[in-house]
């Protein structure tokens, strides 16, 4: 009997496997996409299958090899690494030379997999996401992968003015972008979008709230000095300023729906601004459980272009967390925590072929985690008279500070250093909390293991905990690791794991 799921698939090792690859580039010559059907031996649907009565040319030499990492190589934190990996396809006959005449980067590439015998029903998918290239020889055409991070290495914000007066500016804003304005932000330097009657922009959309409007970091009084358009992301002043204009804000309500929680923001943000489609496009368990995790206030503001790749890296490193791709094309986001609870999977010296060591980060002594983040910081010679001790103070610093630290960490490790995070928080009971959850991570060393283990492909995912038994390097009697890296080699059966720990 033929498995019927994916789990049935990889329990049973004497299950002969069979891929099935479905390609969607650009054909260059009819302006057209065109969908482009392979497998290893030769696969037709059936005339109720979707594609009905289709044959997957017997081309796919070896099945497909993927790499997905939560950080950089050796790396606990810091910026997303999409995933890559490649296809090979034969073309000793010539029969796919057409391949040069079409485009290819961001393009569908599925992989599926299912039982020798199996209906096309029972082929599960094991990744969804887009070609980036292709590499030709005489015989061989290689297709490399990655995963859909590409969709995220786009500018943003992504709107610009007009310039034709009211909502889309001056003449002067012409070709401008318009900012975008999320959580809780203190200190902003809004747009000026109509200088004669003084109209400022702080977001492109709905917000929240206007918390204050400061005139040289003196508070102005809400009617008396300026009036608010809270569905145009908008204030307009009385009188002129004397000078600069500043603006605390509670930003985006999209939907009528105030966001201002890391995973409530990245999913708008994936979804608006990437072109992702809620819930299909989502893992949203994922998301709900960052949200249980960690659903502290935070606050963006940027009126400069960056990609969206670089804010959504902003966002989730405030929390300790990581974001990407699953194996059937879902964005997930997660929080990186010690490995505890009950294995996914475990290994030792049965099935484990390598295990190297790697370098150990030296401890951290102590935390520092930025937050409440000043936009626009001053000088005494900018500040109106009449301004407070407290907003003096503030305005002159660009950020708040949360420590947590433990010195006795010095002793063992007298080189250690802080752990610097540069995070969105918007208040400091919330960075005061990480600093103490991320001290509690990082003053002890932690190991990082790379392994190469014979077992089925498709088992594991990044986050996943597996339990490590080996007579070296003091895990004789097993520990607990995260699965920070995942490199699977369909073709032998065999994958490598970074584990951290």
């Amino acid at each position: 009997m033929v498995a019927t799921t994916l789990a049935q698939l990889v329990a049973n090792p004497y299950a002969k496997k069979k891929y099935l690859v479905i390609l969607k580039p650009y054909d260059l010559d009819t302006s057209s996409e065109v969908t482009l059907y392979f497998s290893g031996e030769g696969f037709v649907t059936e005339p109720t299958d979707t594609p009905a009565n289709t044959l997957f040319e017997p081309r796919l030499v070896e099945p497909i090899s993927f790499s997905r990492s939560m950080f950089g190589s050796g790396r606990i934190g810091g910026y997303s690494v999409p995933g890559y990996g490649e296809l090979i396809l034969t073309n000793a006959d010539g029969g796919l030379d057409d391949f040069a005449t079409y485009a290819w980067d961001g393009r569908s590439v599925e992989v599926r997999v299912g039982e020798d015998g199996a209906a096309f029903q029972y082929y599960f998918t094991i990744f969804t996401g887009q070609a980036k290239t292709v590499e030709f020889d005489d015989l061989f055409i290689r297709v490399i992968l990655r995963d859909s991070q590409n969709d995220f290495v786009r500018d943003y914000p992504d709107v610009l003015y007009a310039g034709t007066g009211g909502n889309e500016g001056s003449a002067e804003l012409e070709g401008q972008v318009k900012p975008h304005c999320y959580g809780e932000v203190y200190n902003i330097e809004p747009v000026l979008v109509d200088a004669t009657n003084n109209v400022y922009q702080v977001h492109d959309g709905a917000i929240q709230a206007i918390d204050a409007v400061y005139d040289s970091g003196v508070a102005l009084t809400l009617t008396t000095d300026y009036t608010v358009d809270l569905t145009n992301g908008r204030f307009t002043l009385v009188a002129a300023p004397t000078g600069i204009i500043t603006a605390d804000v509670k930003g985006s309500k999209p939907g009528g729906t105030y966001l201002e929680t890391v995973a409530d923001i990245i999913q708008h943000l994936v979804e608006d601004h990437a072109g992702f489609t809620y819930p299909g496009d989502f893992d949203t368990a994922s998301f709900t459980a960052l949200n249980t995790a960690n659903s502290a206030t935070v606050g963006v503001y940027d009126r400069d272009t960056i990609t969206l790749a670089q804010l959504l890296d902003r966002l989730i490193n405030t929390i300790g967390g990581f974001y990407g791709f699953d194996r059937d094309g879902k964005f997930q986001v997660g929080r990186v925590e010690l490995a505890s609870g009950t294995a996914d999977a475990e290994f030792d010296k049965t099935n484990i072929i390598e295990i190297t060591r790697q370098a150990s980060a030296v401890p951290n002594y102590q935390v520092r985690v930025n937050h409440k983040r000043n936009y626009r910081t001053m000088t005494e010679s900018d500040f109106g008279a009449g301004i407070t001790t407290a907003q003096r103070d503030f305005l002159g610093r660009e950020y708040k500070t949360s420590i947590a630290e433990d010195t006795n960490i010095l002793t063992p490790y007298p080189n250690s250093t802080a752990l610097i995070v540069d995070s969105l928080f918007a208040s400091t009971s919330d960075a005061d909390t990480e600093a103490s959850r991320l001290l509690t991570i990082y003053k002890t060393q932690r190991d990082v293991y790379r392994i190469l283990v014979k077992t089925q492909p498709y088992t594991l995912k990044l986050n996943d905990v597996v339990k490590i038994t080996f007579n070296r390097y003091n895990l004789s009697s097993g520990k607990l690791f995260r699965v920070i890296g995942i490199v699977e080699d369909a073709a032998n059966n065999e994958v490598e794991l970074e584990l951290w720990g």
